[in-house]
């Protein structure tokens, strides 16, 4: 117990190893979806769906363990679904590409990454975004996560990129609705792991109103051969340099500042961060996360993200590198028994994200909201990141509308002029996924 203090620096951040424990399981029950809907996304592009399966349980635990160890920072990681259908609805189906030289895209943008992580380059991109645009991170990662709480529950339906309210009659949403009210309950009354016992507490309640399938197979056979060292980095200019520059900038954008928006977001929103946004182990997560993108397409997934639900772990009081090391585990753990894991419906989840997602608003009230060079980008920023789906746009929508409203102030000589550059990065991306 010594030692784990020591070298994670427990009780030096206020934390304690039941917290870090505690944290660590609750991300892991709050990530477990992803161990089938991975798989059944990627099987769409002729992927073996054990295969998968079997590589999300081993990329999510080397992502989180590798950030854990190498970062000391209180955030998991694993294959992000977004990517997944990049890959699937982009790569394959609108380029063109087999899914053996998708991987190996996802493969050469995790270079790509791992080379902006190390370079000064990333500090100075990261330090040319103003503070408010920073606080406003934490309210758009948080509604982002609200929305996915709501969506994956059934309170809200998301069909034809139209909005709508669900069946709230339906067992699902009433069950997830009363998850939080059950959670928040746990809460005021400081209920240790009162984010986990909500989790837990709906996924059995589930049960007998079909809510919570339990699988044919508690166990599945771990095979990763149909998907392991599948790369194919021949003919990737067979579809044209435009597509697959779109492809990388793309990926390499969306991971890079899905990861930024995550970090920042979450720790700004657990006062880890200091006066200028930044926290120790930043950029170590960065490496461990590009890194993880590298094996995790060798492994046979999409890009390894850094999770916006560990933000529930860091709610449940964990601090330190010791949580995403326990969810890591308990993917490995979980490997053999990766069916009745993935069992856990998004009803049981989404109490635990839309408490955090609330949870997450308080940033705002660090915005000057009277000032309109301020507010604007503040606000498209947090909008931007529900209404698209993306942190990463919603990142670009806040940082173009920065620059474009302090030009329009005659103050573009306050503009840090790396943000300009980050803004001629954004509109490239967006040129480019027009073009190709």
């Amino acid at each position: 117990m010594n030692s784990l203090d020591r070298y994670f620096h427990i009780r030096e951040r206020g934390s304690t190893i039941p917290k870090e424990i505690i944290g660590g399981a609750t991300n892991f029950f709050a990530m477990a979806y992803l161990i089938v809907v991975i798989p059944a996304t990627l099987a769409q592009a002729g992927m073996d769906y054990g295969a998968v399966m079997a590589a999300t349980c081993i990329a999510a635990a080397l992502g989180s363990v590798l950030t854990g160890l190498f970062a000391n920072v209180p955030f998991a990681q694993a294959p992000g679904l977004g990517f997944n259908t990049f890959l699937v609805y982009t790569l394959c189906a609108r380029y063109g590409y087999t899914w053996q030289q998708a991987l190996a895209i996802v493969f050469i943008s995790g270079l790509l990454f791992l080379a902006l992580a190390v370079l000064p380059l990333r500090e100075k991109l990261l330090d040319a975004i103003p503070m408010p645009l920073k606080f406003a991170l934490s309210a758009g990662v948080g509604l982002l996560i609200t929305l996915s709480g709501l969506i994956s529950a059934g309170i809200v339906t998301a069909d034809n990129n139209l909005l709508d309210i669900g069946r709230l009659v339906s067992p699902g949403p009433l069950l997830a609705l009363a998850g939080v009210f059950f959670t928040a309950a746990l809460l005021l009354h400081k209920v240790p792991g009162a984010m986990i016992i909500g989790i837990v507490a709906v996924a059995a309640a589930g049960v007998p109103f079909g809510v919570t399938v339990l699988p044919g197979h508690v166990t599945a056979a771990v095979d990763l051969a149909p998907v392991v060292f599948q790369l194919d980095f021949g003919g990737l200019l067979s579809q044209g340099l435009l597509p697959l520059a779109s492809a990388l900038l793309s990926l390499v954008f969306t991971d890079c500042f899905d990861t930024v928006g995550t970090l920042l977001g979450v720790a700004g929103d657990a006062k880890l961060t200091d006066n200028t946004g930044s926290f120790p182990g930043e950029g170590r997560a960065m490496m461990a996360d590009a890194a993880a993108t590298c094996a995790g397409a060798l492994l046979g997934v999409t890009n390894v993200t850094t999770m916006a639900e560990s933000a529930v772990g860091v709610h449940e009081g964990a601090r330190t590198g010791l949580c995403p090391v326990v969810t890591g585990l308990l993917f490995l753990l979980a490997l053999p028994f990766a069916p009745l894991a993935g069992a856990i419906p998004g009803a049981a989840t989404a109490a635990a994200v839309i408490i955090v997602g609330m949870m997450m608003m308080s940033g705002i009230s660090q915005i000057t909201w009277k000032h309109v060079e301020i507010s604007l980008p503040c606000f498209l920023m947090i909008v931007g990141m529900p209404f698209t789906f993306s942190i990463t746009d919603g990142i670009a929508l806040g940082c173009i509308a920065y620059v474009a409203v302090m030009i329009c102030r005659k103050r573009a000589a306050m503009v840090n002029p790396w943000m300009y550059g980050l803004t001629a990065l954004f509109l490239a991306m967006f040129a480019l996924q027009v073009l190709a």
